[in-house]
């Protein structure tokens, strides 16, 4: 049989091994009293503490060793870029949807497109709300209220694609959806108490920005959003963007590896996201090809880029 002493030294190594070797003996002999005592709710309430301390010494922001510290920025960086990403995405085909709906009223439009396209319209505004909703928050200061609102949203997405999904479930669905919930699950663990809130003006400009381009995506490619051949025109902003970063670090010389690196995770997402996507219609002709041997590029040439600068900054620290 195992001793609580065993049982409880196990349990601390949800610590990483820089603040166990500080205080893994202390936090051991803390629960052990408990154990002892019998004080089972004080011993719940340190277990919990426990786990919540493991997240924020693993994702920390300021005393912690360098690598810890840039683990920490680089989620912060994918967070925002993530949620800002299903901004994006719902956004563009919001409005993609409501063009046609405007392009085509009435008895130019079947009656059972009409239903569908309200329907994807629906569905599209409740995702944009869902990434909007915390980004938002968390841009504006309100932390808790953003992570309380992550929570909201994970637990009834969850409740949601287990109704929808439970006999469906595969590698295609979690491909296609991970980029809209990993990130929230990411906020309620990086977004900690201890963790620096992101600037507030340049990201809701980004939000705007997004928001704007999104939508006029939407209306110039009306009922083609989807269907475009080869990568979504939506990617190939986020491909622009990628791009546009690898210029400014050439002549500036900065080195950003949170940005570099989680900027290289967001386009490969979002490139398998519409290839799962259009996986059923989708021809891979010479154009299809180019695209994505391009986007490749970018991405490769991002992380590249974000692993030199990443290890740079651990040694400079």
């Amino acid at each position: 049989m195992i001793s609580a002493e065993a049982q409880y030294r196990a349990l601390v190594r949800v610590l990483p091994a820089w603040y166990r070797a500080e205080r893994g003996d202390e936090m051991v002999g803390t629960l052990l009293d408990l154990h002892g005592e019998r004080a089972r709710a004080a011993l719940w309430s340190e277990l919990w503490a426990l786990l919540a301390l493991g997240v924020r010494t693993r994702l920390a922001s300021r005393v912690a060793p360098a690598h810890t510290v840039a683990l920490g920025e680089l989620t912060r960086v994918g967070v925002l870029l993530g949620l800002l990403w299903g901004v994006l995405r719902s956004a563009g085909h919001a409005g993609d949807d409501l063009w046609v709906m405007i392009a085509r009223p009435g008895p130019d439009l079947p009656l059972l497109m009409h239903s569908a396209l309200r329907s994807a319209l629906i569905r599209d505004l409740i995702l944009l709300a869902a990434a909007l909703v915390p980004l938002a928050l968390l841009v504006d200061g309100w932390r808790r209220a953003a992570r309380i609102a992550a929570g909201a949203i994970l637990a009834a997405g969850s409740l949601w694609g287990l109704t929808r999904y439970s006999l469906s479930l595969g590698p295609d669905l979690v491909a296609h959806y991970a980029p809209q919930w990993l990130p929230l699950v990411l906020l309620l663990l990086a977004f900690h108490a201890e963790a620096p809130l992101p600037p507030a003006r340049p990201w809701w400009w980004a939000i705007g920005g997004s928001l704007v381009s999104a939508v006029t995506a939407g209306f110039l490619f009306a009922g083609d959003l989807n269907g475009f051949a080869g990568v979504s025109p939506l990617v190939w902003l986020c491909i622009i963007a990628g791009t546009g970063c690898l210029f400014l670090r050439y002549r500036t010389g900065q080195r950003a590896a949170p940005w570099t690196l989680t900027l290289a995770l967001c386009i490969a997402l979002a490139v398998a996201q519409t290839l799962v996507l259009k996986r059923s219609f989708i021809t891979f002709d010479v154009l299809v090809v180019v695209q994505i041997s391009l986007a490749g590029l970018v991405v490769a040439a991002l992380t590249v880029s974000g692993i030199r600068d990443y290890r740079r900054a651990v040694a400079d620290h």
